[in-house]
């Protein structure tokens, strides 16, 4: 676990079943501190769609709701997996469900990279970076915002929010892992490290400003190929 001093900024990215909604109960828009820490997952972790009826999920843990929400067969069951309920959620067809109950459920899963958690506004919150592995399409990679209300998480998404996950989706997991533990011996993860940091202090604000900088005033081919996981978007 590390301290870190961030201003929350900017929206959240997902990818395909994991849609950004535009509130949250979020308490933003000024510095605080909190505790983050970071987890790899070991290799070939994979979230599923293991659940046959709403009754059976509780969304104890951050990964099980990502079960559930790939396993959901009714508009009932999105709005429970969403922060904010039928007001938030993104309304799915009738054919969205018919698809989820047919599909072969060993073929059309997320695959789980790294995550991290953290404190907004005393609230308890997780950022997952994955890959959707869907039969007919391209593998893609995304990133899934939840939060931890009335004991039990739910997907939410808010503008305050956005680069930071781009960030954890984007980077390379031995980079992002080195920044946050900073307990990294590779001379080009302490360094940017150090550029993310006061006084040993992991600051938000500094990576998200870093995080631009590959891109902006001009691309830097050096850092993207040095920081930037390849198989992401």
């Amino acid at each position: 676990m590390k301290k870190i001093n961030f201003l929350l900024l900017l929206t959240i990215i997902t990818s395909s079943l994991v849609r950004s909604q535009e509130d949250a109960n979020l308490i933003l828009s000024y510095p605080e501190e909190s505790e983050i820490s970071f987890y790899e997952y070991p290799k070939n972790t994979f979230a599923k769609a293991i659940y046959k009826k709403k009754e059976n999920v509780t969304n104890e843990y951050p990964e099980q709701l990502l079960e559930s929400i790939l396993s959901a067969t009714d508009q009932e069951w999105v709005n429970y997996n969403t922060l904010g309920g039928a007001e938030k959620a993104s309304e799915k067809k009738q054919s969205h469900f018919d698809k989820v109950k047919s599909m072969n459920k060993d073929k059309n899963y997320f695959e789980l990279i790294h995550k991290l958690k953290l404190n907004i506004g005393g609230v308890p919150t997780v950022i997952i970076k994955f890959f959707t592995h869907f039969e007919d399409t391209e593998v893609l990679s995304g990133a899934a915002v939840m939060q931890l209300n009335d004991g039990r998480w739910q997907k939410t998404s808010h503008p305050s929010l956005s680069t930071l996950s781009i960030i954890v989706m984007r980077m390379k997991t031995e980079v992002i892992k080195g920044i946050v533990l900073q307990n990294s011996d590779v001379p080009n993860i302490i360094a940017i490290s150090n550029r993310v940091s006061n006084d040993g202090i992991l600051d938000l604000l500094l990576l998200e400003k870093e995080f631009a900088s590959w891109y902006s005033p001009e691309v830097d081919d050096t850092k993207i190929t040095m920081y930037k996981d390849p198989k992401t978007w």
